[in-house]
């Protein structure tokens, strides 16, 4: 009776015992019935069922084998992905991208110094990470030009994005009142499409609402300028329709009197002008201030 070892589920090689002590393992559910076996003495495993204790004989005294591989098919040794070197142009690509990205913000493109970085500082990174560079100094220039234009064109946009509201608190007040314009003016545009009477009244009641209190108040004087515009401009508007031109032009050619022809339309472009001058006034101001002008 030859003695057999069996791999357990940590790939152990566990005995030795006959197979019939490890069939009984199997019967009462410690093992799988298809582990893998292998006699003393010898290196081939096989499963279970395909071992015939009688025809095994094993001479000498008994040594484990070492543990089999998962599947026999299996390479002993795998590669791995973190094995591959990178390409030879890796370096150098990183740095003349990082040296492109750094000359971006000389020329003030912050958005194409980070399009450049971006990728600078991952060639870089991936080939100083390898064991043997022939090219390291490309890499690191690349990491470090990358780097620095990364941080400089962030900078930018955050500062940018805050405006004149740094250490500036009636700019940041400024900002917001015209902002809150802006969304106005474009939700009417959206609500109201095809009335532009509709539209003028509302913005002239909801710009009403907007808090300029913690604006300055050359801004204040201003700005309330412009919502009295965008006021008085509303029943003009409203009467510049082509039912009061069909009665202006009624009445000048039934009474020769012209003075009224147009009148409606006249007063209605009129009222939009002195919307617009207000706004450049408004805007003039703001920037005077140091606030960020929206875009229109």
């Amino acid at each position: 009776m030859s003695d057999f070892y069996y791999l357990n589920t940590e790939q152990q090689a566990v005995g030795p015992m006959s197979l019939e002590g490890i069939r009984k393992l199997v019967d009462a559910g410690i093992i799988d019935a298809g582990v893998l076996v292998c006699p003393a003495g010898e290196q081939e495993w096989k499963p279970l069922p395909e071992r015939n204790e009688d025809a095994t004989a094993s001479v000498g005294p008994p040594r484990v084998p070492p543990p089999p591989r998962s599947h026999p098919s299996e390479p002993a040794v795998r590669p791995t992905a973190s094995s591959a070197v990178p390409p030879d142009w890796f370096p150098l690509a990183s740095m003349i991208a990082g040296i492109t990205a750094v000359l971006a913000l000389f020329s003030s493109i912050p958005l194409l110094a980070i399009l450049l970085a971006v990728p600078a500082l991952t060639l870089g990174i991936l080939a100083i990470r390898q064991s043997v560079i022939g090219n390291k100094p490309f890499a690191v220039t690349g990491i470090t030009t990358s780097s620095l234009a990364l941080v400089v064109s962030i900078g930018f946009f955050l500062l940018g994005s805050i405006g004149g509201s740094v250490g500036n608190p009636e700019a940041a007040a400024i900002e917001k009142a015209l902002e809150e314009d802006q969304a106005i003016y474009r939700e009417a545009k959206s609500r109201f499409p095809n009335n532009a009477a509709q539209a003028t009244r509302h913005i002239a009641e909801r710009m009403q609402r907007i808090d300029i209190t913690r604006c300055p108040p050359e801004f204040r004087l201003a700005f309330q300028q412009h919502v009295n515009s965008w006021a008085q401009a509303a029943p003009y508007i409203q009467a510049d329709t082509p039912l009061s031109a069909f009665f202006e032009g009624l009445y000048a050619g039934a009474t020769d009197d012209y003075r009224l022809l147009g009148l409606s339309n006249h007063q209605a472009n009129v009222a939009k002008e002195q919307i617009g001058a207000t706004y450049r006034v408004v805007l003039n101001v703001a920037a005077a201030y140091g606030a960020r002008i929206p875009d229109s």
